[in-house]
């Protein structure tokens, strides 16, 4: 994972620009420009003229994109036209005219869909969708995306050009959250790549897949990406993403609460630090190491080696990284009982967020120090503090359940309208089939054969006819395996759903019963955890889930007699290949619990630590 470069890559790239590495210097080209002809050559050395000047002299590189435009309309070279509106594109987007890069992006798509050059039209596509990302339109973007996709599969063979396409969308789930349709854009890129001898691109995306499932808390399969990946970074001396890769396993391991592992990578990230000597990896990876350091009882140096990482934060001014090293500080000297020195870290931490901030951060400094004043017997300022982390971790808790839900509607809507082209697909093919078969039968028919061909056409028509039933029969099978499948979905969404609307009416009658109190609170709170775990539902789901995974539950206790039914539910859920978040939702239990079900069930069923529970399950 690039946890501190990660960044959506709507790379501005056009012919010109893809090609960076130019071997022709400033004034070289300069000389070539003023001797040559007015011809389509020297609109090549015009483009290659505004690649040396976009970044650093935008008024000279627009110099060379109007003349651009004016020899290509002067010499009815469509081409040049629409490279040159591309270019204006990049020019506005660099000077943050979005409205206007817009413009001359549908400018040049029109352009290059007239001459039919779909491979630079699925460029102004893609640049347009970067225009919409960076004006926070990120539905509109994956949408355009979806069309450059389209375009692509419907005109060229060339599935490299996707990549950007599924990377980008990838990157853009990922940031809102949906981390299983991002995980699917990725795997999509990966298939392509596989067949391409392009291995820093396969590492920066299995970093994202490593990302993905990181964020989900599917530590385990992090690793392993993260583990394909460091060895490209490796071979390739790329020593910037190596660091990065190494903190990332490093805090994988940490939240696997293996701290002894996670101090291994974070020291070997610290070490190979020294030789590009970035700042702010330093910073981070500081702070991570004080971290392991304090869960493995050696408070003196983890203190040390935060401070290092805050001294450091505050020379680059990385406000965010001096929070985290403050939070991480005053934990430290809590646990050692200097209380008032804590809160003072706690202060400092809650100080800097407010100006603009992250809210989780927010939260565990105010509930670090809500916890502090209680033990000081501080009980107004300990309760004030406890009130705002309650808020914070409310909106937090809200913001998280709401993505999840959001996520499963969208894998919904999405494989219902897949299925619906599939079906129509399959219509069509039928169709196709009868028409041919009907002509088939004309020839014969007019032809005039004799009686043995026309049985012999007949017997065969039947046999034609047997086939396509067989294979309608089929079709139908998988139709309603298919629709099941959707069902199945829809309840495991519903379960999520109600879950989540229990759990905001139970934190509704805490916050009353903190402000009133009130007889029924415990009934009340009884009754939603009684519908939270309501069998009835689970029945329902059971029932859909047996008819598309038939014989599981059987299977399960064959193989593995100790398990459980709450453990045979969450293995189900498994089965369907959800993440870990989902799968807390609809159990309505917390990360935390999902970690100890998982080790529970490993246990349980003999794993040995090189075995993946989730492949296991999967292949029941």
């Amino acid at each position: 994972m690039k946890s501190s470069l990660l960044y959506i890559v709507f790379t501005l790239l056009i012919a010109s620009i893809a090609n960076a590495q130019h071997t022709e210097t400033l004034d070289s080209l300069l000389k070539v420009y003023q001797t040559q002809a007015e011809d389509t050559s020297k609109i090549g050395t015009i483009k290659l003229l505004f690649d040396n000047y976009l970044n650093n002299d935008l008024n000279e590189a627009e110099k060379y994109v109007i003349e651009e435009l004016e020899l290509s309309q002067k010499l009815d070279y469509k081409k040049g036209v629409g490279m040159a509106y591309l270019h204006f594109g990049v020019l506005d987007e660099y000077r943050s005219h979005l409205d206007s890069a817009k413009i001359d992006y549908t400018k040049a798509r029109i352009i290059f869909r007239d001459i039919e050059h779909h491979g630079l039209e699925a460029v102004a596509i893609r640049n347009f969708a970067g225009v919409e990302y960076n004006l926070g339109n990120y539905d509109e973007a994956l949408k355009i995306l979806d069309e450059g996709i389209a375009t692509l599969n419907k005109h060229s063979s060339d599935s490299t050009a996707l990549i950007p396409f599924y990377h980008n969308k990838g990157l853009i789930h990922n940031f809102k959250g949906n981390y299983r349709i991002a995980t699917q854009e990725v795997i999509k890129e990966l298939r392509i790549l596989e067949k391409l001898n392009r291995p820093i691109q396969k590492a920066d995306a299995l970093n994202l897949l490593a990302n993905t499932e990181s964020i989900q808390a599917n530590y385990e399969k992090s690793i392993e990406y993260n583990l394909e990946a460091l060895k490209v970074y490796r071979e390739f001396n790329d020593k910037l993403f190596e660091v990065n890769v190494l903190n990332d396993i490093g805090l994988n391991y940490y939240s696997l609460e293996n701290y002894e592992q996670a101090i291994v990578y974070l020291e070997e990230a610290l070490e190979v630090n020294k030789v590009i000597k970035n700042q702010s990896l330093k910073s981070t990876v500081l702070t991570n190491l004080g971290n392991a350091y304090a869960k493995s009882n050696r408070p003196s140096e983890a203190i040390d080696y935060i401070s290092k990482g805050i001294e450091t934060a505050e020379k680059i001014g990385a406000k965010n990284k001096m929070v985290e090293g403050y939070n991480a500080l005053a934990a430290v000297h809590a646990g050692l009982n200097n209380n008032n020195l804590a809160i003072s870290y706690y202060s400092k931490s809650i100080e800097h967020i407010n100006k603009g901030g992250s809210k989780a951060n927010l939260s565990n400094a105010y509930k670090g120090r809500s916890e502090l004043y209680a033990r000081l017997s501080n009980h107004k300022l300990a309760y004030d503090d406890h009130l705002y982390h309650k808020q914070l971790s409310d909106s937090i808790y809200n913001n998280t359940k709401s993505q999840q839900i959001g996520e499963l509607k969208t894998i919904y809507e999405i494989e219902k309208k897949e299925q619906q082209i599939a079906m129509q697909e399959k219509d069509i093919a039928v169709l196709e089939k009868e028409a041919q078969i009907s002509y088939q039968q004309k020839l014969l028919l007019g032809g005039g054969l004799g009686l043995a061909l026309i049985v012999l056409g007949l017997g065969f028509y039947g046999f034609r006819q047997k086939v396509k039933r067989n294979k309608l029969e089929k079709e139908k099978v998988d139709a309603q395996l298919a629709f099941k499948k959707k069902e199945l979905t829809t309840h495991a969404l519903h379960l999520a759903k109600k879950n989540e609307v229990l759990e905001s009416v139970k934190l509704k009658a805490r916050a009353l019963k903190e402000k009133e109190g009130g007889s029924g609170y415990q009934e009340l709170i009884k009754t939603i955890n009684f519908d939270q775990q309501d069998d009835k539902n689970w029945e329902s789901f059971t029932q859909y889930f047996e008819q598309v995974h038939k014989d599981f539950a059987t299977n399960v206790k064959k193989r593995f007699p100790e398990v459980t039914k709450n453990e045979l539910r969450f293995m189900a859920l498994m089965k369907m290949n959800m993440s870990s978040k989902e799968i807390a939702t609809i159990l309505n239990i917390s990360t935390d619990g999902i970690k100890k079900a998982r080790q529970r069930l490993r246990k349980k069923m003999g794993l040995s630590p090189n075995d993946s529970l989730e492949n296991i399950v999967l292949a029941i």
